[in-house]
């Protein structure tokens, strides 16, 4: 359960002023939950999601002088997750294009199930199908993977990303609309190369 705004304000003053561990002990572990659930939703790396969660947390103590008192701090924390989910993104772009000899046997499964099913059917994601998904999102760039994954797997509205990436909210649509297009392409392309 997320503390309440004077709680973490309390822990962050206490932590801030006189380095005090328990507070920020007590600031992980309320807001732990929070983070590891925000990353889990963009990084299919089970491994990643766990480095990234103590990453922000050590940025979030690094940079407290940039947190703003008078405001919450769950949305300065979500923008830091989100801000090295990007990161670890753009670290990975060394391989954009998928194949279908690149996908396991489960996926390339999950590949033929999804093309052969209807769309009410395509709609039950199975964890091969995630997987599949999270490879498809990998031949994006950053920012593409990371308006989309906000759009439709944490259900943020075009303000809500503005904010939390620092873009216009018509870059954000525009974004959007590029990045799903280039994920269709991509979608395409794995199914020819099957063929």
């Amino acid at each position: 359960m997320i503390p309440t705004d004077s709680q973490s304000r309390s822990w962050m003053s206490a932590w801030r002023d006189s380095g005090d561990q328990l507070a920020g002990r007590a600031l992980i572990d309320a807001f732990y939950p929070f983070v590891i659930s925000l990353i889990r939703r963009h990084i299919f790396d089970r491994e990643a999601v766990e480095d990234l969660a103590q990453q922000t947390f050590v940025r979030c103590f690094a940079k407290i002088d940039q947190w703003k008192s008078e405001k919450p701090l769950e949305p300065w924390l979500a923008q830091i997750a989100v801000n090295l989910c990007r990161d670890h993104y753009r670290s990975r772009q060394s391989k954009r294009e998928l194949r279908w000899s690149d996908l396991s046997a489960k996926e390339q499964s999950a590949m033929s199930a999804t093309l052969q099913s209807s769309a009410s059917e395509s709609e039950r994601l199975n964890e091969e199908s995630r997987a599949l998904l999270h490879r498809l999102l990998d031949t994006l760039n950053a920012d593409d993977r990371m308006v989309l994954s906000l759009l439709y797997f944490e259900d943020r509205s075009t303000d809500q990303i503005a904010a939390l990436s620092g873009w216009s909210r018509t870059l954000v649509k525009v974004r959007a609309f590029r990045a799903r297009k280039k994920l269709r392409k991509a979608f395409e392309q794995l199914d020819e190369s099957n063929s």
